[in-house]
């Protein structure tokens, strides 16, 4: 699947995000937004891969029961950072600017600024690239999974 902004081939390399940093995100937005997510009846759903030039975290705000609603997804893009250090610092970033993205979501009770566009984002000197869909990331993927093994489940 094509989640983040450059092109991706069959043969192209990529990784997940370390499932310890997802965890901990979900964790962080659960508590952070618990009252807003028990009104809503909804929950967090985080994905992320790593690219060769790219890392894309998704971060899906999606209804318990009602499979038909359309979530929010919120997809951000970073380039790659070799550097460990720099690329915790960048992670840590992250993390500040979903949350700040997100208030902004919930303090318009209306909020529909959906954009199927890479919009450029400059914070804490990151640069990331973001975009807001209705896409439900994890039927994508459960879609993806049943097509790579010729329909069989």
């Amino acid at each position: 699947m094509q989640f983040g902004r450059y092109p991706v081939t069959e043969i192209t390399k990529r990784s997940l995000l370390p499932n310890e940093w997802t965890e901990e995100l979900t964790k962080v937005l659960t508590e952070t937004y618990f009252d807003r997510s028990e009104k809503d009846q909804c929950f967090f759903d985080i994905h992320g891969e790593i690219y060769e030039k790219e890392f894309v975290a998704i971060i899906s705000y999606i209804h318990h029961t009602d499979h038909m609603s359309s979530p929010i997804s919120l997809f951000l893009s970073h380039d790659v950072v070799e550097d460990s250090k720099a690329f915790k610092k960048v992670l840590k970033n992250l993390v500040d600017l979903v949350g700040e993205i997100f208030d902004d979501i919930f303090a318009n009770e209306d909020w529909s600024d959906y954009s199927l566009n890479w919009t450029e984002n400059t914070y804490k000197g990151s640069d990331f690239l973001y975009k807001i869909t209705r896409e439900n990331i994890s039927l994508t993927l459960q879609a993806e999974q049943f097509l790579n093994n010729d329909g069989n489940v």
